[in-house]
């Protein structure tokens, strides 16, 4: 009889780093540790190595083999050659043979991939979207990220630019965004966004009990005080979504939306707004059959979406053999 078959995960963060044994199940244990960004990659390699190695040493007393890692990693990557071609957060990570300084670190085969896009595999495999071989999953969080899994596969494209949701226009003259365009949905649907609508709204004279730098929780809780300006926040970013979720659904047919990130915790004050407005924009299928629910895993989506990626990279190579 053949060992079960388990997968390590691990995701890298600008501030912390979280590596999980993943069997087919869900997460069998998870390690936590400090990403110390500014030591740059070759420390955290160090390191990364003696937590790995402990995991492997669980996995061999629980009887378990390995089949491989998952590396999720944010910013812009060359796929290709497992490399992280830009990130604000990571920028002495920059052109570091990530994937394969990994792979000699723990002695197995890695693949590697954008965070947020293994946030969506991990919700699509073990959270709010298991069972379902399709799916779309934003990220709300200081910027807007996402991922469209469609037949139990990450979209990507040829471009590699597949599931940049927080870059769906929807406002065309609307705010600048980060990416240096106007009217992404980012610019509205962020915890960045958000306090840059608020910073704007105080500096024409709106009268609020909010203040400028105030984030997403200080806006809720304005909101539970039936604070005006608060209200009017939260349904604009509502109403950005629901045309983001239009546009997708549009183009891809997708019936489920998962919802992840700390701004999807305040879902209870943009639902109303996103719904409606999906509902007045949507003509390619009733609004109605479109489900758009808050994410289950939150921080640790990414670990089992990563591990997940492993299994499927494993599972293709042996397919490609036969």
């Amino acid at each position: 009889m053949k060992p079960a078959q388990a997968f390590l995960g691990v995701d890298l963060g600008g501030t912390n780093t979280q590596a999980g044994l993943v069997n087919e199940t869900g997460l069998l244990h998870l390690e936590k540790f400090s990403t110390q960004a500014g030591a740059g990659p070759q420390d955290w390699l160090r390191r990364l190595g003696e937590v790995l190695a402990g995991l492997k040493k669980k996995a061999s007393a629980a009887g378990v083999e390995l089949g491989g890692l998952g590396l999720a990693s944010p910013g812009v990557l060359d796929r290709a050659r497992g490399m992280v071609l830009s990130s604000p957060n990571l920028p002495l990570w920059v052109g570091f043979p990530l994937a394969e300084s990994v792979s000699q670190a723990c002695g197995l085969p890695v693949a590697m991939e954008n965070d947020a896009n293994l946030y969506a595999l991990g919700e699509n495999r073990f959270g709010a979207g298991r069972g379902r071989a399709d799916m779309a999953c934003f990220t709300l969080g200081t910027g807007v990220g996402g991922g469209v899994i469609l037949d139990g596969q990450i979209l990507v494209g040829p471009l590699e630019t597949g599931g940049e949701l927080g870059h769906i226009t929807v406002e065309p003259a609307g705010r600048l965004c980060g990416c240096g365009a106007r009217g992404c949905l980012e610019a509205y649907a962020s915890a960045t966004g958000l306090k840059g609508m608020l910073r704007e709204a105080l500096a024409q004279g709106r009268e609020s009990c909010l203040r400028p730098g105030h984030g997403v929780k200080d806006i809720e809780a304005a909101c539970v005080k039936g604070d005006a300006l608060a209200h009017e926040l939260m349904a604009t970013a509502g109403r950005a979504l629901g045309r983001a979720i239009n546009n997708l659904v549009a183009t891809t047919g997708v019936d489920l939306i998962v919802l992840g990130g700390g701004v999807a915790k305040a879902w209870p004050l943009l639902e109303t707004e996103t719904r409606r407005e999906l509902a007045a924009r949507m003509r390619m299928a009733q609004a109605s059959r479109i489900k758009v629910i808050r994410a289950e895993l939150n921080d640790t989506a990414a670990v089992l979406g990563a591990a997940a990626l492993a299994r499927q990279k494993l599972e293709s190579q042996k397919q490609g053999k036969d």
